[in-house]
């Protein structure tokens, strides 16, 4: 995938040296559990999910410019939520962010710069996000986002299933909200 700049961040692709960032936000109890997998228990689990992470393609590590350090991760992800669009014109942005960077923005920047490139490079015309209903810090990065709300739904988990929100941004949309 591209490399994306904000002012604050570098999206890039993941690297295996970034594994002690990623094992250091993942493993604190509470993060990970907002996305739906399980905190990182070892570095062995680390490990597993960052060859995924890095085979896949998808996901982005989300670099603090200012520190050099991985503190959080974005992907897009070929899901279909309505069939009434086309599945090869819609993804779904998933993200998580380290604990000790809340409450900055950050990922609001990360999730616009994002939506840019999949509606101006990918081509995608249907973006989809969604969370988790008690996830209320993620509701507000969509909302600030320019996602509308869509429905109600379900996730399942690892043997887990959660009451989630999901959120529509079109293309046509997004170039209201957000004029050049």
């Amino acid at each position: 995938m591209k490399t994306l700049e904000t002012e604050r961040l570098t999206m890039r692709d993941w690297k295996v040296s970034d594994i002690f960032d990623f094992y250091e936000y993942a493993s604190v109890e509470g993060i990970s559990e907002m996305t739906g997998w399980p905190h990182h228990e070892n570095i062995e689990v680390t490990k597993t999910i960052l060859k995924d992470f890095i085979d896949s393609g998808i996901e982005y590590a989300l670099v603090l410019k200012e520190k050099n350090k991985v503190i959080g991760s974005l992907g897009f992800h070929n899901r279909t939520v309505d069939t009434s669009y086309r599945a090869d014109i819609q993804r779904e942005i998933g993200y998580v962010l380290s604990k000790a960077y809340w409450g900055r923005g950050l990922m609001t920047e990360a999730v616009r710069e994002a939506i840019q490139y999949a509606f101006d490079e990918i081509k995608v015309d249907v973006l989809w996000c969604g969370h988790k209903s008690f996830n209320l810090q993620s509701k507000r990065v969509i909302e600030k986002s320019g996602f509308r709300y869509y429905c109600d739904g379900t996730y399942e988990s690892f043997d887990k299933t959660y009451d989630v929100k999901k959120y529509i941004l079109t293309k046509d949309d997004y170039h209201l909200l957000f004029p050049k």
